[in-house]
């Protein structure tokens, strides 16, 4: 029992006090804003077999719909729901009951979903109804209202279209086991894109598929990963995996095309997976092993599958890795501080993803990665199947040397489309040099033409005015050498009048032209 002492003055001091001083902190401090709240919203469903299990907190516990409404209330707004499904849904509508306005969500199956509503109706509506299809299993919904979602709400990407890097794992929990670090490193820290592919679902268990996206949430993945509808069958060697998958109609063909559609799919640049002999020789590790290793020559081969080669095309992996692989060793540093994650290693990151997996707690993997009372805290102690050391199995790249990264020699997705931006901009820059070139020869051209014509222009106009200058005193010539050509005519004309005179008087006179006649 507390037992208050101190009444009075002393009292009544340190109440000040402690005001002041929090008044202080409050100033110093920068605002923060409230956590978005989901307990005081309420929740009534219709249609659900059992509709408390959707309220209990408990992923585990799921319920079917049979057709379900399902109404959520809440007085200043609601501006999102999360939805835990046990099972990937089919699309599932939202109304707002104010303004009978709807919006679709599901649209990519995501089992763990956020509906933004604040993003899709512009707006907080304070009541709304979900309709889920027939045949949902629901697990849980919560209704938030404003503020900050709380870091444990998973706000799932899309599965990537090109990823730097492509983690197959056989389970839930190897990606936190075997492939401990990697996932904390290179998708949480690093920031390169990173697809999961999961070769099992354990959609039967109820529980691992909730264990599997909180631990990737976890260690920092965002992209929702791929889980195939291969059933987990536990079996201790390849033949005795593939005896068990057979006995369920699968072959070893129907793993080869899975994982090579997924290769065309995501175009990894980099991709990794188990040991070659199953880490401590589980069946379905050696089929996911040996599975990538022949459909890395499928996925370059047009004619292998040629149903995802006509859907994605074809993809040649440039650097692939093998847990364990003895030839081209590597061994990543896993057990420095990672600045995003407030300086913790990125094993200890996983270790922290693997606390997710409650369900697989009774195993030895639950020693294997923390020891015998948590004495584990670094990837070094652990000497058996370690999670450091990587085998560059394939490359089309070059070799490894300083051997501590997947990357070495590899241009990330990003870094190449950075590249491609700086050359679209040179090459843009170029086209406007050329122009502008182009464009000043052009003017310096019209110029030299302006001024040729006017240069020719001024040279006709003077020989215009030169001709104009000439012009009279050739007409004042003219008439001198006109009477000088026409003086033998004048000549020849008093000529011939002196003749026709001469003439006249000789006739007068009875002369030429007369006959005469003597008279007898």
């Amino acid at each position: 029992m507390h037992i208050r002492k101190n009444t009075g003055f002393k009292t009544a001091l340190f109440t000040t006090a402690a005001a002041v001083l929090a008044l202080l902190t409050a100033l110093a401090l920068p605002a923060m804003a409230d956590e978005a709240d989901y307990t005081q919203t309420g929740i009534w469903a219709y249609g659900l077999e059992n509709a408390y299990y959707i309220t209990d907190g408990n992923d585990n516990t799921y319920t079917l719909s049979q057709g379900a409404t399902v109404t959520v209330t809440r007085e200043d707004g609601i501006s999102g729901l999360y939805m835990i499904f046990d099972y990937p849904p089919e699309r599932w509508t939202v109304t707002d009951t104010s303004s009978g306005e709807s919006r679709e969500f599901g649209v990519n199956g995501f089992i763990h979903e956020y509906a933004d509503l604040e993003e899709a109706f512009g707006r907080m509506p304070s009541e709304v109804t979900v309709s889920l299809p027939q045949g949902t299993l629901i697990s849980e919904i919560y209704g938030f209202g404003p503020g900050d979602l709380p870091d444990w709400v998973q706000r799932w990407e899309p599965m990537l279209d090109g990823c730097d890097l492509m983690m197959l794992s056989s389970h839930s929990d190897d990606e936190q086991l075997f492939f401990a670090g990697v996932l904390p490193l290179y998708a949480g820290e690093r920031g390169l894109r990173v697809q999961v592919v999961y070769l099992v679902n354990h959609f039967d268990t109820h529980m691992r598929q909730h264990e599997q996206l909180d631990g990737l949430w976890e260690v920092g993945v965002r992209n929702y990963p791929l889980i195939s509808e291969f059933p987990d069958l536990y079996s201790e060697s390849y033949d005795g995996a593939i005896a068990a998958y057979s006995a369920y109609g699968y072959t070893y063909e129907d793993f080869c095309s899975f994982v090579t559609e997924c290769l065309r799919r995501f175009r990894p640049l980099v991709v990794m997976t188990h040991d070659f002999n199953g880490e401590y020789g589980h069946g379905t590790h050696l089929v996911c092993a040996a599975a990538l290793r022949d459909s890395l020559d499928y996925a370059k081969d047009p004619s292998a599958f040629p149903e995802s080669a006509e859907r994605y095309g074809t993809w040649t992996v440039e650097k692939t890795y093998i847990h364990l692989y003895p030839e081209n060793v590597i061994y990543l540093d896993i057990d420095s501080p990672l600045e995003k994650f407030g300086g913790l290693t990125a094993f200890q990151v996983t270790q922290n993803g693997f606390r997710h997996h409650v369900s697989q707690h009774w195993t030895w993997f639950y020693g294997w990665i923390y020891g015998e009372g948590y004495q584990i805290t670094s990837s070094d102690q652990i000497t058996s199947y370690t999670p450091r050391q990587y085998g560059l199995f394939r490359s089309e790249v070059g070799e490894d040397v300083l051997k501590n990264d997947f990357f070495e020699n590899v241009r990330t997705y990003e870094e190449r489309e950075e590249e491609k931006r700086l050359e679209e901009e040179r090459q843009a820059e170029e086209s406007r040099r050329l122009e502008e070139e182009n464009r000043k020869l052009e003017e310096e051209r019209q110029a030299e033409e302006s001024r040729r014509l006017e240069e020719e222009s001024r040279k006709l106009e003077e020989q215009q005015r030169e001709q104009e200058k000439n012009t009279p005193a050739e007409t004042s010539r003219a008439p001198a050498s006109d009477t000088g050509s026409g003086l033998p005519v004048i000549l020849l004309l008093v000529l011939l009048a002196a003749a026709a005179g001469v003439m006249a008087y000789v006739y007068r006179k009875g002369g030429i032209g007369k006959s005469t006649t003597r008279r007898l």
